[in-house]
């Protein structure tokens, strides 16, 4: 493990080894509420240096994956992105301001019970009515967390309390794609049909995973869920709806 002090942001990082063919870099202060803009910072700025050697950049909450392919390195893969992180921490208040502004993508959703189908449940659970746990859905600006359990899934947060959901105690065999659910602190979207354990409470028309371009959301990115009604979601659903 190495450590590198940055003074100037008051973080850490450890640099750790993961097996023959990966790098993970965590933060020593560990989470924070979500995903640590000095880590994205520095995922952008491991991007720009377009390095043929790094085939993935994986971001989760307070960590950090490179993957490489040790054959495009001429020196050793470790020493490399210690000295990487190093040039980061020299410049690191130039990155921080140019990569502090996040995305924020609207995504319209269909709160009717056709389509949320542990919404009335749901409302049970969090002791309110529909239209009240549709509103405090709504009203939040969600932070992308990471991607992960299925290509393109978006783990985002925080869910307010008074709306946090329990997982289903057996999950589904099958949850449809654009299912949009409430598990604990956070909510996601299901990118294609699949088992899946999350109370759902409704459904967008957006198509938000493709095998060509890939995923609707990256890490650090801010999302607005905007209610639409029934006959809406219909009319987009039946449209080539793909981000």
């Amino acid at each position: 493990m190495v450590s590198l002090g940055m003074q100037s942001l008051g973080n850490q990082f450890h640099i750790h080894l993961l097996g023959d063919h990966a790098i993970l870099i965590k933060l020593s202060k560990g989470l924070n509420g979500g995903i640590d803009r000095d880590l994205l910072a520095l995922a952008a700025f491991i991007k720009e240096q377009k390095i043929q050697g790094i085939k993935d950049i994986i971001l989760a909450y307070d960590n950090l994956t490179l993957v490489y392919d040790i054959l495009d390195f001429d020196s050793n893969p470790y020493l490399y992105v210690n000295q990487l992180v190093c040039n980061f921490i020299a410049e690191a208040s130039n990155h921080i301001a140019l990569n502090n502004a996040s995305r924020l993508i609207e995504v319209p959703v269909c709160y009717d019970p056709s389509l949320g189908i542990d919404l009335e449940a749901a409302a049970k659970i969090a002791n309110c009515n529909i239209e009240a746990l549709i509103q405090e859905h709504t009203a939040h600006i969600y932070t992308v967390y990471c991607l992960g359990f299925l290509p393109g899934f978006a783990y985002m947060g925080d869910v307010p309390k008074k709306i946090q959901l329990p997982r289903h105690p057996q999950p589904r065999a099958t949850v449809v794609a654009g299912s949009v659910g409430i598990a604990g602190k956070q909510t996601g979207i299901y990118p294609m049909d699949s088992p899946g354990g999350w109370q759902i409470i409704g459904r967008t028309p957006l198509k938000i995973f493709d095998t060509i371009k890939l995923s609707l959301f990256k890490a650090g990115d801010q999302v607005k869920f905007n209610p639409i009604d029934l006959a809406l979601f219909h009319e987009l659903n039946n449209q080539e709806n793909v981000y």
